[in-house]
């Protein structure tokens, strides 16, 4: 038990410090390109990039992961992303022409996005052997934590450093982070506690195709990253629009009030890894559903206010129930994959979650886009709730028949 918790501090300390120096990282290269090309084009593409190389690589990291040894795997990848970091300092320089310059940032972006989700994906495969069963939802709970605290410093760091410091000594902020990671990899025991693991001898395209079939046999399973999807994209395009052109907000309110997003899925992740789960996910989810849907409705509302003042203040204490809702919502569907999905399986069934977002992300930004071209976000917000209402009130009904079942 002692060196279960070890495990968990060194995990998610390192983690911190990798996320935070990874997110610095990549946005001050965002920022270099915009302040050099100017161009929104080549500044999307760079964002471009880890949801492309999900999508493309998603089924042999999902092989991968499930066939070999986790932790030959992190090493591997972490090892890499140290050696690409050093290549960056190495090669980039001021001297060299702009399209060279932009040639190493994309490269270098790719290799560390690659080399990431390997490295995350065999990681999180890894929770039952890593921790004990009750230091689980700590893990999953504090990862949530260093995942928005990074949100909120990140851009903040990066602010302060970007357009001060030279891009290539801000890479060795990345690479002191990289090489933490790396460590900390080293030190972790993968295998602390004993699980029993199906080795696959299947070849690439059959254990794709079984990874697959899993998932789309899995109800629970496909019901919780249902709701995640509908909860997370709900807001990501018709909030913006309706607090900057509908209500003519400030960017520098909507940030603030943005802001509080992050804030909400610090304070509850925080929470979340002191408190225990109902195991009961799908209930827990449909709850929180049901609360999510309401304040949707608030923020419908508040998109009709006159005062812009006071339509910024509601937003921002919708904002923070909102993140709340969002790391309660993650986090059932984070801990059903990683403690109720087959240890075997894991790698197939999280690299295939990181396609179907992947997919999704950008047919939900055009969807809500021409939605809002055509409607008042008011509306848009207002359908939102509807669904997630009906699909909370779903998985509540669905819930209640399972009991009286059994």
């Amino acid at each position: 038990m002692q060196k279960s918790k070890k495990q968990l501090i060194l995990a998610i300390s390192s983690l911190g410090i990798g996320n935070l120096t990874s997110a610095t990282f990549s946005f001050c290269l965002g920022v270099y390109v915009l302040q050099k090309t100017s161009s929104s084009m080549l500044f999307s593409m760079l964002l471009l990039i880890r949801p492309l190389s999900n999508l493309l690589l998603s089924s042999l990291i999902g092989f991968c992961v499930d066939k070999y040894d986790h932790k030959k795997i992190c090493m591997i990848a972490q090892a890499t992303s140290v050696v690409a970091v050093i290549l960056f300092i190495a090669l980039f320089r001021e001297q060299l022409s702009l399209s060279e310059r932009l040639l190493i940032i994309v490269a270098s972006s790719i290799v560390l996005t690659v080399c990431d989700t390997f490295q995350s994906t065999s990681y999180k495969a890894s929770t039952n052997s890593m921790v004990a069963a009750e230091h689980r939802q700590k893990l999953v709970a504090y990862e949530q934590l260093t995942d928005a605290g990074a949100v909120i410093l990140a851009p903040i760091l990066g602010g302060l450093l970007a357009g001060v410091v030279a891009i290539s000594n801000i890479a060795l902020l990345e690479l002191a982070g990289e090489s933490v990671v790396l460590l900390a990899i080293a030190l972790l025991d993968f295998h602390l506690i004993s699980v029993e693991v199906e080795a696959i001898s299947d070849s690439l395209i059959l254990s794709i195709k079984n990874g697959l079939e899993y998932f789309k046999n899995d109800r629970y399973l496909m019901e919780l990253l249902l709701f995640a999807v509908i909860a997370n994209f709900g807001l990501e395009v018709s909030l913006p629009i309706a607090m900057m052109k509908e209500l003519g907000i400030p960017a520098n309110l909507y940030g603030l009030a943005d802001s509080f997003c992050a804030g909400g899925m610090l304070l509850v992740s925080l929470l979340l890894g002191s408190f225990k789960m109902p195991k009961n996910y799908l209930l827990t989810t449909g709850r929180i559903g049901i609360i999510l849907a309401g304040d949707f409705i608030i923020l419908a509302l508040a998109c009709l206010c006159p005062n812009k003042l006071l339509a910024t203040g509601i937003f921002s204490i919708c904002m923070l129930v909102v993140g709340a809702c969002l790391a309660a919502v993650n986090l059932p569907y984070a801990m059903y994959v990683r403690t109720k999905v087959p240890v075997n399986l894991q790698g197939r069934v999280g690299a295939t979650t990181s396609s179907v977002v992947a997919v999704l992300s950008p047919l939900g930004y055009a969807l809500f886009g021409l939605v809002l071209g055509q409607v008042k976000p008011v509306w848009c917000l207002m359908m939102c709730a509807i669904i997630i209402f009906a699909d909370g009130l779903r998985l509540l009904l669905s819930t209640s028949r399972v009991n009286s079942s059994t």
